[in-house]
């Protein structure tokens, strides 16, 4: 019994740490829970991993201090890093909970210090509780740091577009990182154990680094926190806008003052070359003598309907892959379409597929809008090359033409069609 106290006390507390800086939408404690039982349950394939990978390397190399080292970088660390990954990408990571920035960090640590416990237990029960004080100041708080670095990536990937390989080529950085400060953390242990360095040196260094882990850790955490799509409502854009027959500024939906022309319920473009707004129905940049129309972009290889944005030097490049039959767009995380930007709402509008051969995109009641070619509209079926705006969040429709009349084509391609296949 005192050996599961010690083992579990310094985990939650530093469990509650974590859970605590999440200020405006803390986690469901249920799904904290399950995160950190899934985490201790990931000690089981670890230490069989581990255990291969040792007695591989070791057999090769033979029991020596280089081959020891190679262990804890090749197989501990990875294999540690990855198995409490897979806690978070198997439960939380699919959950609706994990709908901000900051809920990689929280879930992250949860699974790491669930990992720690079961450690925890382990070692205390072979080395006694003088090796408490260890484990509950550097370890523990170590697992739960290296861990932030994928548990960053994980929130990242659900922000960038569902284009190939990117999200998981983000996630598998992250975890890397994470292994290898893992690894490096065990090693400057490992040569303290062995003696190269006096003991004072090593503690010194193994603090420094985790110092600086955790300074860079808060930073990030205190970023996301301040930018946490549940913090404040949507920011509600301006009501102001410039006439577009004599560029006066006025009231959206009212008569300009100076000309009488109603100034419509637009937004005002910029020039991709100086960035200057542009009132409407300008077609040369009236600062630089820059062409507004749309400029060539280049190809891109994607079969299925999607959105792209395009660049100042008017490439486009894919935003998202309109790859199910409803597509969610808003703020938070639990969207499909996430997209990070203050004056859109958490969940803004959704696209759904329509049996003519396209997709509706409908708004779903946003502080903001959702615009077709500068209309504010509430659905409306798309059409390759419509506008699509969400706030101030400009994308491009794109979709290949059609090779068959309407009536012909009465259900969608069979990766995105609804019904169940036989």
């Amino acid at each position: 019994m005192e050996t599961l106290a010690l083992s579990l006390i310094p985990c939650l507390l530093w469990l509650l740490w974590f859970w605590f800086q999440d200020w405006y939408d803390r986690e469901p404690p249920r799904t904290i829970l399950v995160t950190f039982a899934l985490g201790a349950l990931a000690t089981l394939p670890a230490m069989l991993f581990n255990a291969v990978g040792a007695f591989a390397l070791s057999g090769l190399l033979g029991a020596n201090l280089a081959s020891e080292w190679l262990i804890l970088f090749l197989v501990v660390g990875p294999v540690e890093e990855a198995m409490k990954l897979w806690a978070v990408a198997r439960y939380a990571y699919r959950r609706p909970e994990f709908d901000e920035p900051v809920d990689g960090v929280i879930y992250g640590a949860t699974a790491a210090l669930g990992f720690a416990a079961a450690e925890n237990v382990l070692y205390l029960s072979r080395f006694g509780s003088e090796i408490f004080i260890v484990r509950g100041i550097l370890s523990n708080p170590g697992h739960a740091l290296f861990a932030a670095f994928w548990g960053l990536a994980l929130s990242r990937a659900k922000m960038l577009p569902n284009v190939g390989s990117l999200r998981a080529r983000t996630i598998a950085q992250g975890w890397m990182r994470a292994a290898l400060l893992h690894a490096l953390f065990d090693a400057l242990l490992s040569a303290g154990q062995h003696r190269l360095l006096p003991n004072i040196v090593v503690m010194g260094i193994v603090a420094l680094l985790m110092l600086a882990i955790f300074v860079y850790v808060e930073i990030r955490t205190v970023r996301h926190v301040a930018r946490s799509p549940h913090r404040q409502g949507t920011m509600v854009l301006a009501g102001s806008a410039p006439c577009p027959s004599c560029g006066r500024v006025g009231m959206v939906g009212h008569a300009c003052a100076a000309c009488g022309v109603r100034i419509p319920e637009a937004d005002r473009r910029h020039c991709p070359a100086c960035g200057k707004p542009q009132r409407a129905g300008v077609t040369i940049c009236l600062e630089c003598g820059a062409s507004l129309s749309p400029q060539p972009s280049t190809p891109l290889r994607v079969r299925e309907p999607h959105l792209v944005r395009r660049l100042p030097d008017g490439r486009e490049e894919i935003a998202f892959i309109l790859d199910r039959p409803v597509v969610t767009v808003g703020k938070t995380l639990d969207n499909h379409f996430v997209i990070d930007d203050p004056t859109v709402s958490k969940h803004h509008a959704k696209f759904v597929w329509h049996p003519s051969g396209g997709f509706v995109v409908v708004d779903l009641s946003s502080t903001n809008g959702t615009y077709v070619n500068g209309q504010r509209v509430r659905e409306n079926l798309l059409r390759n090359g419509f506008e699509v705006r969400f706030g101030r969040a400009r994308f491009i429709y794109r979709a290949l033409e059609r090779s068959v009349p309407l009536a012909e084509e009465e259900s969608p391609p069979s990766h995105l069609d609804p019904r169940p296949t036989p």
